[in-house]
């Protein structure tokens, strides 16, 4: 065969490559939506201080992998303990008070009840003479009216009847001295008992010593918050991204100290062409390239649908307002694809191509003998 056959037989071959290749282009274009602009995502956890201070310690390295609830950062916290080592002093001091306010209020209480007994005795043995003597009185006056008696009839002498007038002045003045006495001692008992007041004083000064010591407590409980606040723990269990500041520097509460995202919870950022976003649905069938992993397929599925623009979300996306097909703008709206078992070493903002299968029935590729 001479080179002008050979020549002829390889143009054919290649226009009908090319037309295959074309025909395989043109399927494609109507069963499948291609695109380059997509990138590996993850959900980031800012972490910030709730509190203004300066940065005593930074705990983890950027990379380093942490668990939930794992100390990240702590500020300055010196002040703070200085603040609940004091606050706990006045707390002692304030139950050693009402514990002595305590033994005070028994002491007294003791020492009054013992004084209203004495007093009740005391008053009760006075009644008891005072009742005595007003019988002796009694007795003393029957005697002088028939001595009297007697004396008129010149049966007695006067030294007699004398004798019985001096008992009854004496018996009087014996009953007016044990009167007085015991309105002094019910005097006296009415004083102890205007004394247990004192109690009252006491309850109520045992009463503010408690109020007291609850205040001081939640002082410390405030306090300890504000500690707790200086020891910045992790969220989630996850990996450091970056770390903005550093040990010794001032935070205001709100600032961002370091980053973290979840290493099991990574998807796909694609941004579909307006023209193509129509053919877009949820659970649609993705094929996945990562640049990191040339020689290796991934899978995955559509999982949401943006409701706006990368322009409009001020993105841009490679591909925004700025882009021009026809004479026209194209926007792209991003979509979100699940990467199923993504590889180790992945790193959000990997550079990924995907292609979602239109049509059910349509394959592009195969995974298996499993139907669809």
């Amino acid at each position: 065969m001479d080179f002008k056959a050979k020549l002829k037989v390889a143009i054919g071959i290649g226009l009908i490559g090319g037309a295959l290749l074309l025909s395989y282009e043109v399927f494609y274009w109507f069963t499948h939506v291609y695109e380059s602009n997509a990138s590996v995502q993850t959900d980031f956890t800012n972490i910030s201080a709730q509190v203004d201070g300066k940065i005593d310690s930074v705990l983890v390295q950027e990379g380093g992998a942490v668990k939930k609830g794992q100390r990240l950062i702590t500020l300055v916290q010196d002040d703070i303990k200085l603040n609940i080592e004091s606050l706990k002093t006045d707390l002692a001091l304030e139950i050693a008070n009402q514990s002595s306010l305590t033994t005070e209020k028994a002491a007294f209480e003791a020492e009054l009840t013992s004084k209203l007994a004495t007093q009740r005795e005391k008053i009760r043995a006075l009644q008891h003479e005072h009742q005595a003597i007003r019988e002796r009185l009694a007795l003393a006056r029957k005697n002088l009216r028939r001595v009297t008696v007697l004396f008129n009839k010149k049966l007695t002498p006067e030294t007699t009847l004398n004798a019985e007038q001096d008992k009854i002045l004496v018996l009087r003045g014996a009953k007016s001295l044990f009167s007085g006495k015991i309105a002094v001692a019910k005097k006296e008992r009415g004083q102890l008992t205007a004394a247990r007041k004192r109690l009252d004083v006491l309850d109520a000064k045992i009463t503010i010593s408690g109020v007291k010591q609850d205040q001081i407590k939640d002082l410390i409980k405030k306090e300890e918050l504000a500690l707790s606040y200086r020891h910045i723990t992790s969220p989630i269990d996850g990996v450091v991204g970056t770390i903005r500041k550093f040990k010794g520097e001032y935070l205001e509460d709100g600032v961002n100290i370091l980053m973290l995202h979840d290493p099991k919870s990574y998807w796909i950022e694609a941004n579909i062409d307006e023209s193509q976003i129509r053919h877009v649905s949820v659970g649609q069938e993705v094929l996945i390239n990562l640049d990191a992993y040339p020689f290796r397929d991934f899978y995955g599925a559509v999982r949401h649908i943006g409701s706006i623009t990368t322009a409009k979300m001020g993105g841009g996306g490679g591909g925004g307002a700025g882009s021009r097909k026809l004479g026209g703008s194209v926007e792209r709206v991003p979509v979100r694809i699940s990467l199923e078992n993504p590889p180790p070493n992945l790193t959000p903002g990997m550079r990924a191509d995907v292609n979602v299968r239109i049509y059910k029935n349509i394959r592009l590729w195969s995974r298996g003998p499993e139907a669809d």
